[in-house]
């Protein structure tokens, strides 16, 4: 009877002990899931519907510091969506101003917006062609992509390269010739169908190029650009810091010394 009583006693020891283990596990790998959540930014567009999209910083960490920075501060309150082309729709300009670009003072607090220390500025693009490798997401449907400039016609690769800012596209479609060249750093992860409404019923706002427009599919400016009423982001705890920029390439100013130059010299 004691040797059964002690049999008993040590299967259950033994059976304490392995759910032990079980939820001190359970429990490393729920954290370990918690904090490898990725975050998620909400946009809420006026009279259309709520978007969410999945952000990654294992493939664009400063890119994605910088939309979370500009979301944060509230950046994206009132800008719109603003156009399309055949395979992606174009959001975060102002309305009234498409000059008006993000400023340092706008995602770092100790500057003050309008003094000597604040300017315009934009981020260096994390994208296999600019040196940086990891990014290896490609631009499918969905897929949330950082615009940038083109400045390959006066020769300048680098001012292209690191031109990014504040305003981005939504893939509407595979476009494997951006892969590489531009920096994809999330995807619409819910309101894939309000998106898809506004991509097939856009219509043009009037101007002279609307034939030409019409038949490369794209719209520059909508007729009724969808205004973003509310953007917000869920970190899950995680600060994802100030990203590294520097001051915005000035393409007018260098062209006007160029020219200046060439003509001085004739």
């Amino acid at each position: 009877m004691k040797e059964k009583l002690k049999l008993i006693i040590g299967v259950l020891v033994i059976l304490l002990l392995l759910g032990g283990i079980g939820f001190v596990t359970y429990q490393g790998i729920a954290k370990e899931t918690d904090q490898q959540k990725n975050p998620v930014a909400t946009f809420e567009l006026q009279d259309q519907g709520t978007i969410k999209m999945e952000l990654y910083p294992e493939y664009a960490p400063n890119t994605v510091a910088n939309f979370i920075a500009l979301i944060q501060s509230g950046y994206y309150q009132n800008k719109v969506l603003y156009g399309k082309d055949d395979i992606c729709l174009y959001m975060g300009r102002s309305a009234e101003d498409q000059t008006d670009m993000p400023k340092i003072s706008q995602i770092d607090n100790s500057v003050e917006a309008g003094s000597d220390a604040d300017y315009e500025y934009e981020i260096n693009g994390e994208f296999i062609v600019n040196g940086f490798e990891k990014n290896t997401l490609r631009h499918e449907k969905g897929v949330i992509s950082l615009n940038r400039y083109d400045y390959s016609s006066y020769g300048l690769t680098e001012e292209s390269y690191n031109s990014g800012r504040a305003q981005f596209s939504i893939m509407m479609d595979n476009a494997s010739t951006l892969n590489g060249v531009y920096c994809a750093f999330g995807r619409v992860v819910e309101g894939m169908e309000v998106l898809e409404n506004m991509y097939q019923t856009a219509q043009i706002a009037s101007s002279e190029e609307t034939a030409s427009e019409e038949e490369d599919g794209s719209i520059k400016e909508f007729a009724t650009m969808p205004v973003i009423t509310n953007a917000t982001v869920e970190t899950y705890g995680v600060d994802y810091g100030k990203p590294e920029v520097h001051e915005a390439f000035d393409v007018q100013a260098y062209l006007t010394e160029l020219y200046s130059s060439y003509y001085g010299n004739q």
